[in-house]
Order: structure tokens, then sequence, then C-alpha cells
């Protein structure tokens, strides 16, 4: 069976990087999305969360380049600019501040509307691609037996008309709130089952210019990152993006939501676990409104596990599994899961019985280890709302040994960076030299606070700020 059509429901990241694999073996692409996508470097109404401070991970950035030849260097053309995480940018973490090294990666610095022009620019020139905007599928349309997707539904004409729209391939790339879910119960399809994870949180974010001058002992010339406490339901993310703006975003959890108005929001900054943030902003001129949002949750639809028969269909990026982006993990997931497209279409001709089980199978392989990095780690904290199997209990013990000994090993120190990164497997953090160091240096931790209990002293909350570490 020729491969004539395919449709892509969403024009955001999943639904740019998955049209782009589908035209190397599609005849024809049309990608559909209710919004205008705007010329230039702009944010779009039906993103809401791209107001918050957007990270795209080291691994992210080698993705979108296979993905999309020219991004890197589009994206310096239009202001970005790129910095060593681990040495450009102070971070303070539960345990202290992190130490500073050259980690020989690069990490991208610019803000979600600039990444996203860049890769909707390039896509707009792939062959074989149509990107119809202002477009909202309205349904699924399967075939008598109710085991084969045909197409979609469109308005049309006038109130309540709807136009069928065929296609080989629909692949749903509407983001965390998809309506397949529905479309499928109304088509008599049972939806996969979900698993959610929510650590209650809510956002505010804003807009700042940045100094004339920056002060020449500051070294965090690319931002700051001050992590919460397990008591301490406040954090704040602060990241130089293009032009010398500025974006801050605080989070707050288990329902302690940042403040929108302006002069809370600006009084906050005081009460966080350290004042250098609050002393960054007070150099800098806001230049953007207080934005929140609310709607944060880890999401899995596990299309993996679906028993029901339904060819002709897959979700791909946040319509199949959606992070907490706190963790940056959303842009880099959506460019591992158009790879994993491309992978599973070289193996499977999109017709073949087995082709939409295949894709989703190898989709939540690689979403494993995001998943743990994100939704794994909200669930350390008791106020979030979802199962906790033992395995993420003694994953989280685990994690909490990992940050000490990366303060002082290394070795360590590496291997987390590289494995939050992306480039590197989970499993990289469990083999036997790792845990071992893991294991010393928590005996020995444990050892220094015994001691300084029976001293009567405790150790500062928040230690100096770090010198170079070479």
């Amino acid at each position: 069976m020729g491969r004539t059509h395919a449709i892509v429901i969403g024009g955001s990241f999943s639904g740019l990087a998955a049209g782009r694999v589908l035209s190397e073996f599609f005849d024809h692409v049309t990608v559909f999305d209710r919004d205008t996508f705007p010329e230039g470097v702009t944010d779009r109404p039906g993103v809401p969360q791209a107001r918050h401070v957007h990270g795209l991970l080291v691994r992210g950035l080698i993705e979108y380049e296979k993905l999309f030849p020219g991004f890197e260097q589009l994206a310096i053309d239009r202001g970005a600019t790129f910095h060593d995480h681990t040495l450009d940018f102070a971070v303070l973490r539960p345990q202290g501040w992190q130490p500073r090294y050259r980690s020989g990666l690069k990490f991208l610095s610019a803000s979600r509307e600039l990444i996203e022009s860049c890769v909707r620019e390039i896509f707009r020139h792939a062959p074989k691609v149509e990107l119809r905007e202002r477009t909202a599928v309205t349904g699924l349309c399967a075939d008598r037996s109710g085991h084969r997707c045909l197409g979609v539904t469109i308005p049309s004409g006038g109130p309540g008309r709807r136009e069928t729209i065929d296609a080989d391939l629909i692949v749903d790339a509407s983001g965390s709130v998809s309506r397949a879910p529905l479309w499928l119960q109304n088509a008599g399809i049972a939806p996969p089952r979900e698993t959610v994870v929510d650590p209650l949180a809510g956002y505010a974010s804003r807009w700042f210019q940045g100094p004339a001058r920056w002060p020449a002992d500051w070294w965090w010339w690319a931002g700051a990152y001050i992590r919460r406490r397990p008591d301490d339901l406040v954090e704040a993310n602060f990241q130089l993006k293009e032009h010398n703006r500025w974006h801050l975003t605080l989070s707050g959890f288990n329902r302690r939501y940042p403040p929108s108005r302006e002069s809370e929001f600006m009084a906050a900054l005081r009460r966080l676990r350290s004042p250098l943030i609050a002393e960054m902003a007070a150099l800098m001129e806001p230049i953007s409104p207080v934005y929140s949002n609310r709607a944060i949750r880890n999401r899995w639809r596990h299309y993996e596990g679906w028993n029901q028969h339904f060819e002709g269909f897959i979700a791909v990026g946040d319509a199949y599994v959606s992070y907490n982006p706190v963790y940056a993990q959303g842009m880099t997931a959506a460019a591992l899961s158009a790879q994993m497209l491309r992978v599973c279409l070289e193996q499977y001709d999109s017709s073949n019985i087995e082709f939409c089980r295949a894709y989703h199978l190898a989709q939540a392989a690689i979403q494993h280890d995001p998943w743990m990095m994100s939704a794994g780690v909200d669930l350390r904290f008791p106020f979030t709302v979802g199962n906790r199997p033992l395995l993420i209990r003694l994953f989280n013990i685990y994690l909490d040994g990992i940050g000490l000994a990366a303060r002082s090993r290394p070795e360590v120190r590496r291997i987390l960076v590289e494995t939050a990164q992306l480039v590197r497997p989970l499993s990289d953090l469990f083999e036997a030299r790792i845990a071992l160091q893991v294991g010393a240096t928590a005996l020995k931790e444990g050892l220094a606070r015994i001691a300084a209990g029976l001293r009567g002293r405790q150790p500062s909350p928040v230690t100096p700020l770090p010198p170079i570490v070479t």
C-alpha cells in the first residue's frame, strides 16, 4: 500500500518535528493548528506555558539540529547565545551551591519563542509539507469496523458543518490538552489508561531587561537557579535569553502558588533561600507583567499498553507523555519522539498492522528516563498526588545520595549532569563505581551530621558561593 498523506494535529514542537520526519516517508504532510503562527520571535496565545522559563537540554539541541539542519546557526543569528551551565550558572541545590566546573557541554540560551520560530521557519521550507493555520481538528474518523483511523474532521462553512480530510496516518501532537481520548470514546473506542503525577504546582513569570554593565565579580552571567528544599515549597529560575533580556520564573508547590501581582512577585524574591536573585533583579528593569499558570502536572497516556486495535493513529510528544516543565524535558522529549518515529517508519510501512503498536512501545522506552527525572522526582514530596511504587521511593533516596556525592566527587557530578541533559542513559547513575562513591559519601555525611549534633552545632543552611573548580 502506498503512503500518500499524513496528518499531524498540532503545530508546536512535537508536531513540527513529527511532520519533518513524515515528509521523508509520505507524499504529502498536513499539519493543522488552531493558532495563527506569528512571523518572527513572538509567543502564541495557544501556548500559555510559553510565558514561563524554558530550557532546551543539550540532547535536544543535538536532535533539533539533526531534524532541522541549520537550526543552531539560525538561533545564533536571532540572538541566542551558548554557555556552560555548570560554569556560568549559579545553582543552589538542597545540598548547597553546586560546585563550578567546565562540563564541555553547550547550553543554548534563548526564549521558547525564538527556538520555536527557528524550527517553524526551517519547517516551512521542507518539501511536501503544508502548515494549515486557524484550523482546529474536531474529531477522528474511523472505518465501519472501528479498527482503523481514516482521517480527521475540521470545521467547514457554517456553524456545525464539518469536512472530512482523509489520510493514511494521523499523528496526535496536540499536547497535554489533547482531545483524542474524548474523540476515541465518541467513536466507541476505549481510550488508554492514564498515569497522572501532580505536584500541585503553579508558576509566575516576568521578563526583565538586563543591566548595561554586569558587576565584575558576578561570574554567573548566564543566570541563577535556587532549588527548593523538602521544607521549602518555592524556587526560582532566572535565565539570560536573547538581546540581554532575562526571564524569571517562580515555582510554587503544594498549592503554595507564587504571587501574580507585581509588587508581591518582587517581594517574594527576598524570601528565597538566597538573596542572589533579588540582587540580580534589582539591577534590571521589568519589561512585562507577571504571567501565571497553574495547569501543571505530569501525565502519561499509556498507548503502549492500549488493548484497542486502532490502526493509522499514533500520539507523540505531550499528547503521549507530558512533564512538569520545571525540569525542562518537554522540547527535548518532542525531538526524541520524532526521531523514534523515523526509526519505526524505516522498519514498518504505516499500513502494517504492527506499526502503531511498535511505535508506542518504542515511545515508552525513550520516555522512561525523562519521566523518572520529572514525575519520579516530583513523587519525593509527600504532597504530590500520584502512586508511589517501591521503585520510585528507592530511586529518590538514591538520587538524594547522588546529589550529595556530586558536590565532592567529579565523576559523579559529570555523570549526573549528563544524565539530566539526556546525553547519558539514567542507568549510568547506577553503575557499581558510581554507587560505591554515593554510598561512601552518604556514610561520611551521616557521620558528620551525628558529630555536629553531638557538638550542638548544625551546618550553615547555605554555603558560600563556590569558586571555580577545574
